[in-house]
């Protein structure tokens, strides 16, 4: 490698850990998780179940129900209420008629209403099955995006919601929160009032149990922290993710301090690793990928043995690491 070349590789390597040394800040020390008590295990009543397994609802009370397709796989709450329904994410058009079914198994009243959480198509194709003459509510944000992408695959919003709206029915109501981006550029929680407390529903951004998703796909991370701190700031006793739940509220900051504990064990993990100079014969990207691996490795082991119980944590923490680690080297 010519002197110029080496001089180059050592001075990107040398500014990009000065930057996230800078950025990244506090020393890696590990918190407690905090644990639910006794009474605040959800303890589901379930009203419906499919023959062959694969559909579910649960009851809430006041008018809140749960419907579940493959347990474990997608969840998404109702609300009846008056003479109508409001459904929230369809999830698919095969699930949709799931979805159908299982409501009109609680209910003979009309799915008037249907909310789309976030833009991400996993969760809100299907509208058109699930209730044809419904009206269909979306963040600004998530209509706007699937106006200019996708507006061929699913029926678009007729209505925008954001902060602090009401959607009713009859008599009772889901409120709005948005707290900016987060996972997505127009992902709403969305408040019940239950017959056991306050469940706030936050699709795909939190989990219960769950590490989060492999690359954080379509992540503001800066967002995502301060999404997780506003909703705690609810003190919800339930909440809901788009793939599990409901668990304890106290799941927002068990998240939330997952990514502040990543963030500081990166920290932590760079302080540590030697800086890699190239092999003979290798390259400077083959030389910084096995970097910035072992950062990554260290910082998991770090994380392990308060978040290594969390299933997915195996799988999935590299992969969150790689991502927020290029979220806050890129300072976003």
């Amino acid at each position: 490698m010519s002197r110029n070349r080496l001089s180059n590789c050592l001075e990107f390597i040398g500014i990009t850990t000065i930057v996230i040394a800078l950025v990244f800040g506090a020393v890696f020390t590990p918190p407690v998780l905090a644990a639910a008590a006794d009474e605040d295990v959800y303890r589901p009543i379930e009203v419906y179940r499919s023959i062959d397994g694969n559909s579910s609802v649960e009851s809430l009370g006041k008018g809140v129900y749960v419907f579940r397709w493959r347990p474990g796989s997608y969840v998404s709450p109702f609300l009846v209420g008056g003479d109508e329904v409001v459904a929230v994410d369809p999830i698919n058009r095969e699930v949709a008629r799931f979805y159908r079914d299982a409501i009109a198994s609680v209910t003979s009243a009309p799915i008037t209403k249907i909310i789309y959480s976030h833009e991400h198509l996993d969760h809100i194709v299907g509208a058109d099955v699930l209730a044809p003459t419904a009206s269909r509510y979306a963040h600004p944000n998530t209509a706007k995006w699937l106006a200019a992408h996708h507006a061929r695959i699913l029926p678009l919003p007729t209505h925008t919601i954001n902060n602090g709206d009401l959607i009713t029915a009859g008599d009772r109501s889901i409120e709005v929160h948005y707290f900016g981006p987060n996972h997505g550029c127009g992902n709403v929680a969305l408040s019940f009032e239950t017959d056991d407390g306050r469940l706030l529903s936050f699709a795909d951004t939190i989990e219960i149990g769950i590490a989060p998703y492999r690359s954080l796909p379509d992540t503001n991370f800066i967002g995502y922290i301060r999404s997780l701190e506003a909703a705690a700031a609810l003190q919800p006793k339930w909440v809901l993710g788009g793939h599990s739940g409901p668990g304890p509220g106290v799941w927002l900051t068990n998240f939330l301090n997952y990514l502040l504990d990543m963030k500081d064990a990166l920290a932590k993990a760079d302080e540590e690793t030697d800086r890699l100079l190239p092999a003979v014969g290798e390259s400077y990207i083959a030389a910084n990928e096995r970097y910035i691996g072992r950062i990554v490795d260290r910082a998991v082991s770090l994380m392990r043995p308060k978040y290594g119980h969390w299933r997915g944590f195996e799988q999935w923490a590299p992969m969150n690491a790689q991502t927020i680690r290029m979220a806050i080297t890129i300072g976003k």
